[in-house]
């Protein structure tokens, strides 16, 4: 048990730092691009709260010994129900939704979300069956030389 929370807090202080530093980056970028001369504080202090959460649920849905045994779509399906709610609100909070939206703005989110979550099974499931054609070849091949 000591051993896996070592390694959750390790994963999540990595993943909090590549994050929140990638999306700094980002955010720079796009204020420049809209003519923004400056980020407030507050700004950076919601999208450390934002990424903060982001890497905590990462780290538990897919490092949690509990979830992993349950499975990758499990743990991916874990994620996007508490992190994307919490996003929701991060986004509202940091006036990046400034109105209750229009339907075109919740579909772009909405198709979004779903393709990103389409996208990671299907790597998956793809990847995963590679692997296990490679592996069942390799413990045929052990079993037929025994």
């Amino acid at each position: 048990m000591k051993n896996e929370t070592v390694k959750i807090l390790t994963i999540f202080r990595n993943g909090l730092a590549f994050l929140y530093a990638w999306l700094v980056l980002c955010s720079a970028m796009a204020f420049a691009v809209f003519g923004a001369s400056e980020i407030s504080v507050s700004y950076l202090f919601k999208l450390l709260i934002l990424c903060s959460w982001a890497s905590l649920c990462f780290s538990i849905c897919f490092f949690s010994d509990t979830f992993k045994k349950k499975g990758f779509i499990f743990c991916l399906t874990l994620f996007y129900i508490s992190f994307i709610p919490f996003e929701i609100l991060m986004f509202y909070a940091m006036k990046l939704f400034v109105t209750g939206g229009s339907i075109i703005m919740w579909s772009i989110f909405a198709v979004i979300v779903a393709s990103l979550y389409i996208t990671c099974i299907l790597i998956d499931r793809f990847v995963m069956k590679k692997k296990a054609d490679v592996y069942t070849e390799k413990l045929n091949s052990y079993l037929r030389h025994n």
